[in-house]
């Protein structure tokens, strides 16, 4: 399984089309306006004057996108529009672009991602269910499309699910809407959890640390073709994307387990 995070996969798109620069903040000469950002080597003005994004995507002041407006090469000191809530610190990383927005990036990712969601399922795992007496019926958690295993917990509150302890699928079906139900036949155990395996979509995302685990390699070239066209041909990428629209042409899937239920309603 593939498993990179919202910023990760950014970073990867915003380098194909030469549009990254990141790194770790320091801490000399930062203000609530000042950033400095020792990664950072042009001459005075250059990413103010070039009309550079900068954006946090972790630590202190993480998700907030400002604009820079000032940099002073001396110091590493880079100005940006307006002040943060605090200033950028040791735990704060950030990116700048010039070419695309953060959002932009962000929103070609989605984009990627849901046309492929239906055809590349990715496996699911929860084990919130707990039985309760006299119960047979349970509602399944929204990320599951299909289950293809059920096992019950070896004893209540033990955590330990074991392949001896998996639920003879003739003791269970799924109902409509979006329940589990268990066969009258099933031995019901009042506080064993139950653990339910299946698959489902790959969900959009939105915050920087949310996981992703579609293949990167196609999902990158995929998310170039969604970024915007006036910028792709003002920005000199037409070759880039005339690229991603080959290299993302044979789409990657992943079908559901043959012995999966589909969950109804």
């Amino acid at each position: 399984m593939y498993e990179n995070t919202l910023w990760e996969v950014r970073h990867y798109v915003a380098s194909s089309v030469s549009d990254l620069l990141y790194g770790v903040c320091g801490t000399t000469g930062a203000t609530t306006q000042i950033i400095n950002a020792p990664f950072l080597y042009q001459a005075d003005d250059f990413y103010n004057n070039n009309h550079y994004e900068v954006y946090v995507y972790l630590g202190t002041n993480k998700g907030v996108t400002k604009r820079v407006t000032d940099w002073a090469n001396t110091g590493n000191l880079l100005t940006v529009h307006s002040v943060y809530t605090a200033a950028c610190d040791a735990t704060s990383y950030i990116e700048l672009h010039k070419i695309f927005t953060t959002d932009e990036y962000n929103k070609a990712i989605n984009l990627a991602i849901e046309s492929i969601a239906d055809n590349y399922l990715i496996d699911k795992i929860d084990e919130t269910i707990t039985l309760v007496a006299d119960v047979t019926e349970y509602t399944i958690p929204d990320e599951f499309d299909y289950i293809h295993k059920i096992t019950e917990e070896e004893a209540a509150d033990t955590g330990e699910f074991y392949d001896a302890y998996a639920i003879d699928s003739r003791q269970w079906s799924i109902i409509s809407p979006r329940t589990l139900k268990l066969s009258e036949s099933f031995s019901v155990t009042a506080g064993k959890d139950l653990r339910l395996e299946g698959q489902g979509r790959q969900d959009t995302v939105s915050d920087d640390t949310d996981k992703i685990y579609i293949p990167p390699n196609w999902l990158v070239q995929k998310a170039i073709t969604f970024l915007p066209m006036n910028k792709i041909q003002s920005g000199g990428l037409d070759a880039t994307y005339k690229n991603a629209l080959v290299l993302s042409a044979k789409e990657p899937r992943r079908w559901m387990n043959p012995r999966s239920r589909r969950i109804l309603g």
